[in-house]
């Protein structure tokens, strides 16, 4: 077994471990639980600068999973606990978090641009002349890509290492990002509420509650080793 998939052993064994003690002890406060309390608090301080800057952070991750959408899903749906009046404007969130979703992406097109020595000339040439070839395939799909939970550094470091023009590289991603990120504010709109009721049932014990959690975070580690063994074979 190569390490990736050593290290998703131990993770999906730490997991498993996780699961038995849970159902032994059932007050221990679960990953998922904790991570939404912490999305809500900084959600609901820190408003619409707390999606700019958690979007930001979490583009700025390479290939790595980090649950930013869980911001603008939350802003798009928190209300004033006396009034019950909406706070935040959820087509709002999502520029605010577009914009900070872009910068972050953009890390990965300038580390793209600065370590491009390091990639063969000849493949950054194939690369910059198929772009030249396709110029309407490479902005649609980096909006794809930004309108989609799908990781943009996939292309986005490549276009930084082949020296792309970085506007071509901003506009379409900021348009595809604003968009995903605002759907993402209109479906807590309407769904937050649901979200909150099975969150808690989940966090208040139980071998139900406790194994759709595991479940979850298998998951989640499934799907980041997969990213990982496919980065480490290319």
């Amino acid at each position: 077994m190569d390490r990736v998939s050593v290290g998703a052993a131990v993770v999906a064994f730490m997991i498993g471990v996780y699961w038995f003690a849970t159902l032994l002890n059932p007050d221990i406060v679960g990953p998922i639980l904790a991570t939404y309390e912490w999305l809500v608090a900084i959600s609901l301080g820190a408003g619409y600068a707390g999606a700019f800057i958690v979007s930001l952070l979490g583009n700025a991750t390479v290939l790595v999973p980090f649950p930013y959408v869980g911001v603008p899903f939350i802003l798009g749906g928190a209300r004033d606990p006396t009034t019950h009046v909406f706070l935040f404007d959820p087509t709002i969130v999502g520029i605010v978090a577009g914009a900070g979703a872009l910068i972050g992406e953009m890390t990965g097109y300038v580390a793209g641009y600065l370590g491009g020595g390091l990639v063969n000339q000849e493949k950054r040439s194939r690369f910059r002349e198929l772009a030249a070839d396709h110029p309407w395939a490479t902005p649609f799909l980096l909006w794809f890509l930004a309108a989609t939970p799908i990781p943009d550094d996939v292309l986005v470091v490549p276009l930084g290492a082949s020296r792309y023009d970085w506007w071509k590289v901003a506009i379409p991603q900021f348009v595809g990002k604003t968009m995903f990120l605002a759907a993402i504010a209109w479906a807590g709109r309407f769904g937050l509420d649901w979200v909150d009721t099975l969150v808690a049932s989940t966090g208040s014990g139980g071998v139900l509650g406790t194994t759709m959690e595991t479940l979850g975070l298998l998951l989640v580690v499934f799907i980041v080793y997969m990213m990982l063994r496919n980065d480490h074979r290319n």
